[in-house]
């Protein structure tokens, strides 16, 4: 009995609550995509069915050919410097891969992508040349260093099966110049200086079998103003000219030409890879540029020939860049034909695999690489379209009669519409979706759920995806400019039936390096009336771009705010209402510029523009960081409210009833200096709090050894800041809340110039986890509780209310009942990571970078879309759904209860009237 008892309290003690989601609220409202990376190395598997691919993003992955889907995955390093810089194929089933910074080589099973083995490549000095290779039973690799006597190499073998390093004697290499181009095709080593007009080769296993090869022996004449370099592939080397270039044959003897000389228009070449039933034929394939189409050439190189009915025209797809990548694949169908495949990248980190035929499926890797989200409103449908008709300020017939014939026509276009869907199949009067639309058309909601995502990616391509699906709607790919400063700008969305929405993206040209704009359609991707096919070129380089408030005397259109090199001011665009606007505004219009290197900021005021001319006046200046020349530091952050957001509540009320202010500056930004001071190398981290209006700097603070990443949150009055304490070796996070006392200086309007100084409260706590992004959540009016989202390394998003942040948070032994009644929780230095506020539950996102997040028309609702390797999308409730009823309402119950009720008032009703009369009669 005892022993039956004892079990008992030990299960009971074992019992943990746990919280998590239903089965069938998983997917409902989010979604997760998984990518690689622009891929920089793709081989054919000998099947042909499966594509190995290392990409810029240091990912090792598995790519199924008939789908495009993932079969498997491995993120090498999430170092930027950390890249694969070589990929193999090996003959024993498995694949080998070389990444640097550090140095490690890997190999793993091409089927599983189980690692078998991984060494990490121990360095004194940085190598002038390193070249990796492979033989059928090691990986190989050579480098050359510097010597007395002047450059050495180096052979190392590792075993393909266990990884063992076999390291040969240095020998010298008299005869090596930095600057040499060499190519190992192993075991030989064949180089070309760009000033010499001679290769020369060596076997890398004995030094000794030197050979110098002259061009003008190999057929090659070079002259002034022509190129020569030197690509490999496989056992053959290829010696390119700006004519054409041809191929040798790399063998103990030197190098043999093999007839095979491509045309000038050749982009790529590549060894296909041969399917094991083939014959052991020696083959090339070169991918030759024909205008705006492609042609894939196959060349037997022991017949010399060029198989005319395996090569054929390709076409990629409109919105494709230029390829830089060519990969292929051959093999014979059942009729006996020899046929190919292909595997191309392009410079819009776009990956696409197909035939001579068609292209098969496309990967649009360029989603891993976002630069900026804006998340803008669909149309209305086709029935609220009506009724704006109908309510329009410009029809025709007015009086009782106007309006009632405009009735009902609405009503009957109405009729007509639902009838249509009906019979199409889009709506069903049974079944609403969750977000109560046609999730299959491009439609605004009734709780703005549904909404269409703008994705400008680092390689200049704009994507819009649909929030219920992840589905790409369109895209579009920037030509001939410059995408490495890129912004894009939403002038105008579509609530203002019946205008037409219009965003505008700001970069430079990749020609004038002038600044560009281009003008589009957020809903169809189509070029806007602007330019040419919607580019505008501008005149001028742009150093700050400002969206401005919209009014009806621009049609509700965002005037866009240009501020070039000489600190003139223009106007986007520049119609004679949107000028008027700026000079209106002028007087309370300031501008203010960052040199993020010298830690330089401006601010500019345009008080004195007039309609016939606008012009800007410098008003201050602020020098941040140090001019000593044994201190660098830089500008890594500048933080703004947002725009837009709206408080709710203009201070906190305390236990004793009174009211503490807070201080709402809606001109104040927070900039964050970090550098490194000498001799000790230690980082520091200062943070700043400027009125740029006035110049002036209400708050500043510095942290001592800490290092990078640095994040930083600013919303209403308060600032959380994240980064790595070096002493302590933890992440450690900050938080800084601002108010302006017990009596509020203005509750009307705010002044730079007679603002008060802030009362500011501060705190830091410990976070037990790295973090890689940070951002707060919005809403519509400022109602719901603050939380801020958490990008962490591990793939987590944390979802951490804000009063865990309060710096208020008295420590146990000072905490008053009075600092309880306020809901303010005692101080704990360590901050916790529940499972149930992990957003993303078990859907893992690699490699996070950014977090977006936009209110909903729901004022409890907030759309979260983060990138990564992998994007995901969800919504956050932070202070629940108070504002609409769960998804299990029992709303039959409720209505037999009404029905129930109505029954029972009409029952009681009889009842009390008889009683009456009864009582009457007495």
């Amino acid at each position: 009995m005892k022993t039956s008892s004892s079990s008992l309290c030990i299960v009971f003690i074992f019992i943990q609550t746990i919280n998590g989601l239903y089965e069938d609220q998983i997917g409902k409202f989010d979604w997760r995509q998984q990518y690689i990376g622009k891929v920089k190395h793709a081989i054919f598997d000998s099947t042909g069915k499966k594509i190995v691919v290392g990409t810029e993003e240091n990912t090792l992955a598995l790519l199924h050919a008939g789908t495009g889907k993932i079969e498997w995955r491995h993120l090498l390093g999430s170092s930027a410097k950390s890249t694969i810089t070589s990929l193999f194929l090996l003959s024993n089933g498995k694949v080998a891969s070389v990444s640097n910074f550090p140095t490690i080589v890997r190999v793993f099973d091409v089927s599983s992508g189980i690692l078998q083995w991984e060494t990490a490549v121990a360095k004194d000095i940085q190598p002038v040349l390193c070249k990796w290779s492979v033989s059928k039973r090691d990986v190989i690799s050579i480098e050359i260093n510097p010597s007395r006597s002047g450059y050495d190499l180096r052979l190392t073998e590792y075993s393909a099966t266990s990884g063992t390093e076999n390291v040969s004697p240095a020998t010298e290499l008299p005869w090596f110049t930095p600057g040499t181009n060499c190519q190992l095709v192993f075991p030989h080593l064949v180089c070309l200086h760009p000033q010499d007009d001679a290769v020369n080769i060596v076997d890398v296993r004995n030094s000794d079998t030197h050979q110098r090869i002259e061009l003008q022996y190999l057929g090659i004449t070079v002259g002034a103003g022509q190129l020569v370099t030197l690509g490999v592939t496989k056992n053959f080397v290829s010696l390119r000219t700006t004519g054409t270039f041809s191929l040798y044959k790399v063998t103990d003897e030197g190098l043999q030409r093999t007839g095979a000389e491509w045309p000038s228009e050749t982009v790529l070449v590549s060894v296909p890879t041969v399917k094991d039933t083939e014959a052991r034929g020696q083959y090339m394939a070169a991918l030759i540029k024909r205008e705006k189409n492609y042609s894939v050439r196959i060349y037997d190189l022991e017949t010399d020939q060029v198989l005319d009915d395996v090569s054929g025209d390709m076409k990629l797809p409109d919105q494709a860049g230029e390829p830089d990548l060519l990969s292929t694949f051959l093999m014979r169908k059942p009729n006996g034909e020899l046929s190919y495949r292909y595997a191309i990248s392009t410079t819009d980190d776009s990956f696409h695999y197909g035939s001579k035929k068609e292209v098969y499926w496309t990967r649009e890797e360029a989603l891993t690489s976002i630069v900026q989200v804006e998340m803008v409103d669909l149309p209305v449908s086709s029935i609220e379209a009506s009724i704006e008709e109908e309510f329009g300020s410009d029809q025709p017939l007015s009086g009782i009669l106007g309006h009632t014939i405009r009735r009902l026509s609405s009503q009957f276009r109405q009729l007509l519409i639902v009838a249509q869907q009906l019979v199409a199949g889009q709506i069903s009067l049974v079944h609403r979706d969750a977000v109560g639309s046609n999730s299959k058309a491009l439609e605004r909601d009734r709780f703005g759920l549904h909404k269409l995502i703008l994705i400008l990616t680092r390689p200049g391509k704009l994507f819009a995806m649909d929030t219920l699906s992840g589905r790409i709607v369109w895209q579009r790919l920037l030509k001939n400019v410059n995408t490495d400063k890129v912004r894009l700008y939403v002038q105008r969305t579509s609530i203002h039936y019946p205008l037409e929405p219009q965003c505008t993206i700001l970069t430079k040209s990749s020609t004038s390096n002038q600044a560009v704009l281009f003008v589009f359609h957020p809903i169809t991707g189509e070029p806007a009336q602007f330019g040419s096919e919607g580019y505008v070129n501008l005149s001028y380089n742009v150093q700050q771009a400002l969206l401005l408030p919209q009014n009806e005397e621009t049609e509700y259109m965002k005037p866009l705010l240009l501020l070039d090199e000489s600190a003139a001011p223009h106007v986007f665009p520049p119609t004679e209402s949107a000028i008027n606007h700026v000079v209106k505004m002028s007087n309370n219009l300031f501008m203010f510029v960052a040199d993020t290197k010298s830690c330089v900021l401006r601010g500019y005021s345009l008080a004195k523009s007039r309609a016939d001319q606008l012009s800007s006046a410098a008003v201050w200046q602020l020098q941040l960081c140090s001019s000593s020349d044994s201190v660098e530091e830089e500008i890594v952050s500048i933080v703004s409210r947002h725009p837009e957001e709206k408080v709710f509540s203009q201070g906190r009320v305390l236990a004793d009833r009174s009211v503490l202010y807070k201080y709402l500056n809606p001109n104040m930004v927070v900039v964050a200096t970090a550098g490194t001071n000498h001799p000790h190398h230690r980082g520091y981290l200062n943070l700043y709090l400027i009125d740029v209006v006035s110049g002036a700097v209400v708050f500043s603070t510095s942290h001592r050894r800490v290092q990078s990443p640095y994040h930083v949150v600013y919303a209403e009055n308060w600032i959380v800041y994240s980064y790595y304490n070096e002493k302590y070796r933890r992440t450690e996070l900050s938080s800084l809340e601002l108010f302006e006392g017990q009596t509020q200086s203005n509750s009307t309007a705010f002044s730079s110039f007679s603002a008060p100084q802030p009362l500011v409260d501060r705190q830091a706590y410990i976070y037990p986890a790295h973090i890689t992004a940070m951002k707060d959540t919005v809403s519509e009016q400022g109602m719901t509780a603050k939380h801020i989202l958490l990008g962490l390394t591990n793939g987590w998003i944390q979802e951490m209310p804000r009063a865990f942040l309060d710096p208020r948070r008295p420590v146990v032994a000072a905490a008053t009942p009075e600092m309880r009644e306020e809901g303010i929780m005692p101080y704990l230095p360590e901050l916790p990571i529940p499972a149930e506020a992990i957003i993303n539950y078990n859907q893992t996102i690699s490699n996070i970078k950014s977090i977006y997040v936009t209110p909903s028309s729901l004022e409890s609702t907030a759309l979260v879309f983060v990138c990564g390797l992998d994007i995901f999308f969800t919504h956050v409730t932070p202070s629940r759904t108070f504002d609409v009823l769960n998804d299990d309402f029992e709303y039959g119950f409720i209505a037999l209860v009404l029905i129930g009720l109505t029954l029972a008032s009409f029952i009681t009703k009889r009842l009390a009237g008889k009683k009456s009369l009864r009582q009457a009669w007495k």
